[in-house]
């Protein structure tokens, strides 16, 4: 079976995937690519988002020399578009061979790698299935056991079988949590789940170090803790969320590079104030020493980011602000003095904005009547942008702010916040001080727990 490359492009989930690195010498893997048939080829990382294309060297030859510390997955991309994963170890030689017929395996892992070609599985559905629906469910509950039948019996290196029921496991895992926001936010179009549908987050283990080796594991975990915290499975707290984590988890090693990928994870997506509090928490949960040996440059990475943001610490007066809603009325932060401020920084062409959007609206109709404000702050620019975007809140009801800021990124607000990115969530006091420059999105229920602490305060 082929892998259909524009069904899995519906399905990436951009996201950082780091495992660590290995010490010792380790032999060099070499992957040579051979095809008689024109057109382009692409081989990289299963897990890293885009594509690579293979490019010939002078002599016409097609070989990749990788520094490979452990088994991985990578992906070959034919010239007709059709994608296959491909087993790697150190030191192993891979051919890739593409014809007229189809794509074949030579060398090293060639049974292996003909075996994830011809028993792909990602989720499928029938005439008449609703996708996501409880008969969806049982059918690809059914065929993921089915797949991993066959893989136990194929007679296959022990190692590889092992890790690759794992990787069926964890696929159907990360489509299960992402799927159905995946459909929201390209296809418009919401699912009604079963009630039973994320009963398998109330046993998931964490308990084998190859999880390490799976495409995408860290989101993949990422996002079934945040769900069990959003169906009650597991406690909610936006002080000590990551210790929370880490004790869930069985594995040593999968523990201690979970956390570390974590505390990295939390530095990419903005300076946080908590990071030291949160380094503190799990310090002593992080013992395998591949983890240890990232700590040091984790922390250095947060002082870099510290001085970076030093002009919006927590504690620091909140950049004044001036925008207009739909009707070209101006409101300015004074409009909001003694008041909890949210901000939501966000632009038209923003898809996972568009998608948090339902779940601010939600969450300033609970809190409302409270001294709080909920402010959705337009970056977009421009008559067609400015316009669209007066198309899309003009008719929305509900207890929160629809205001636009003029120049958008461009405007000294956006620069005051070293806003480069969105959405981004801001969080200024009742006396107009910074609480959080770069607050957990409306998704995420420790976002509100924080608020309510605050306004208690």
């Amino acid at each position: 079976m082929r892998w259909d490359f524009n069904l899995l492009f519906m399905l990436l989930v951009l996201a950082f995937a780091g495992t660590g690195c290995q010490n010792g010498n380790v032999p060099e893997t070499r992957v040579t690519f051979t095809k008689s048939v024109d057109g382009d080829i692409y081989f990289q990382p299963e897990e890293k988002s885009g594509y690579e294309k293979v490019m010939p060297d002078s002599l016409g030859n097609r070989v990749l020399k990788l520094d490979l510390k452990e088994p991985g997955y990578y992906r070959y991309v034919s010239t007709k578009q059709v994608f296959y994963p491909v087993y790697l170890t150190p030191g192993s030689r891979v051919e890739i061979v593409e014809d007229t017929d189809g794509v074949t395996f030579k060398g090293d892992h060639a049974a292996e790698n003909t075996f994830l070609a011809e028993n792909a599985f990602i989720g499928v559905s029938a005439d008449g299935v609703d996708t996501y629906s409880a008969e969806w469910l049982k059918m690809n509950e059914e065929g993921v056991e089915r797949v991993i039948g066959k893989l136990r019996e194929s007679g296959l290196l022990r190692e590889f079988v092992r890790q690759q029921e794992l990787k069926y496991r964890y696929g159907f895992y990360n489509q299960l949590l992402e799927g159905p926001a995946l459909m929201a936010m390209f296809m418009n179009k919401n699912v009604q789940l079963p009630d039973d549908y994320y009963d398998f987050l109330k046993d998931l283990k964490f308990d084998d170090p190859l999880i390490t080796r799976v495409p995408k594991w860290f989101q993949i975990m990422l996002a079934a803790f945040e769900r069990m915290e959003k169906e009650g499975m597991l406690e909610v707290s936006p002080d000590n969320f990551m210790e929370i984590y880490g004790k869930r988890i069985e594995d040593e090693k999968v523990r201690s590079l979970f956390l570390v990928n974590l505390l990295d994870f939390t530095l990419q997506k903005g300076y946080s104030d908590q990071f030291p509090n949160y380094m503190m928490s799990v310090r002593r949960l992080i013992t395998d020493s591949m983890a240890v040996a990232q700590l040091p440059v984790i922390e250095a990475r947060y002082q870099a980011a510290r001085e970076a943001n030093e002009a919006i610490l927590r504690g620091m007066p909140a950049p004044e602000f001036k925008a207009v809603d739909v009707k070209g009325k101006e409101y300015s932060s004074s409009d909001f003095k003694g008041k909890v401020q949210v901000l939501d920084f966000w632009f038209t062409g923003c898809v996972p904005c568009r998608a948090e959007m339902p779940y601010m609206e939600k969450l300033a109709d609970e809190l409302e009547g409270l001294p709080i404000v909920f402010v959705s702050m337009s970056l977009d620019t421009g008559n067609e942008l400015v316009g669209l975007w007066k198309q899309m809140v003009k008719d929305k009801k509900g207890a929160e702010y629809h205001l636009n800021v003029p120049d958008g990124f461009k405007s000294t607000l956006a620069k005051s916040y070293l806003i480069r990115a969105v959405p981004r969530i801001v969080i200024i006091d009742k006396e107009g001080k910074i609480v959080d420059a770069y607050a957990k999105r409306p998704s995420d229920p420790k976002l509100k727990m924080q608020l309510e602490q605050l306004i208690k305060e």
